[in-house]
């Protein structure tokens, strides 16, 4: 996954394999879950959403983490104001 902040809430850009469950889960640096979405119902292919649950987020680093059957991705995201 890769993560912009465009306005005031984070888009993360992704591809699914398949239109199997899936989740995006976002991390603080301490490892506790701030937010979560699925997204397993968009289908296979190239997807971009917002995560408005995550836009009051101080500034700083965090992880994105996709799971899809059994397949996990992670990516680093900065959020700045």
């Amino acid at each position: 996954p890769a993560a912009s902040a465009p306005g005031l809430a984070p888009t993360l850009v992704f591809s699914l394999a398949q239109a199997a469950p899936a989740t995006l889960e976002v991390f603080d640096v301490a490892g506790r879950r701030v937010g979560s979405r699925d997204v397993g119902g968009l289908g296979a292919g190239e997807h971009a959403v917002s995560l408005r649950d995550v836009a009051a987020l101080p500034p700083g680093l965090y992880l994105v983490r996709l799971a899809q059957s059994g397949r996990v991705a992670t990516a680093r995201a900065l959020v700045l104001r």
